[in-house]
This record gives C-alpha cells, structure tokens and sequence, in this order.
C-alpha cells in the first residue's frame, strides 16, 4: 500500500479511540430521569444464554463508576422475585446498567416522606 493510503487509514483509525475522561458519562441522560424508589424493568439473557428474561425491582441506589476509560451511569436494584423458594418478596441486589432500564412506576414526592 502506498504511504498516503496508510496513513489516511491510521489518521481515520486514531479518531476512533476510546472517549476521554473530561466527557460525559455513559449513561448519564437515562440516569437523571431515575430516582431510587422507582419501580423498573429490564431484561437479562436465561440460564440457556438465548433467551431473555424480563426483571423488576425497585432502585436502590444510583451512582457513577469508572469503566475503562470513562465514567458509567449504574443502578443498585433489588429484584422482586416471584420465586417459591424465596419468601421474601425482595430479592437479591443486582447492578445494572441505567441505560438497560425501563420505568414501570417513578416514585412520588409524597412516597418519599414516611413515617415509622
């Protein structure tokens, strides 16, 4: 291949590298329209590893993670299982990712505020 090919293909190849830190977070637009409380949805593969199964829980918490090289909008869930095994509605605390995630029921300001 002659030089000016190759080096077109380097120049095109090197605007493809990996994201600086300075930008914003994967996920971050899906994150701010979450609140913890709110009821979601997402799907998962099944133990076959082919089929999806569709969760719900209610998020637990919301934060930001370093991955590689930039920053990941994550979700803290607590699965609500409908399993027979598990009396507890609750299930176990998963993580996913916020963008993965779809609102079922978002948590109202009255909800947030109970007394024990």
């Amino acid at each position: 291949m002659p030089k000016k090919v190759i080096k077109k293909v380097l120049k095109r190849f090197m605007s493809f590298k990996k994201t600086p830190l300075d930008e914003e977070p994967f996920g971050i637009r899906s994150m701010e329209r979450l609140n913890i409380g709110d009821l979601v949805q997402w799907s998962e593969l099944g133990p076959n590893g082919y089929e999806q199964e569709k969760k719900i829980g209610v998020i637990a918490d919301l934060y930001l993670e370093q991955r590689g090289s930039r920053n990941v909008a994550l979700a803290r869930i607590n699965e609500i299982c409908k399993s027979k095994k598990n009396l507890s509605l609750l299930g176990r605390e998963k993580e996913v990712l916020v963008v993965s995630l779809h609102v079922l029921s978002k948590v109202s300001e009255k909800n947030e505020l109970l007394s024990v």
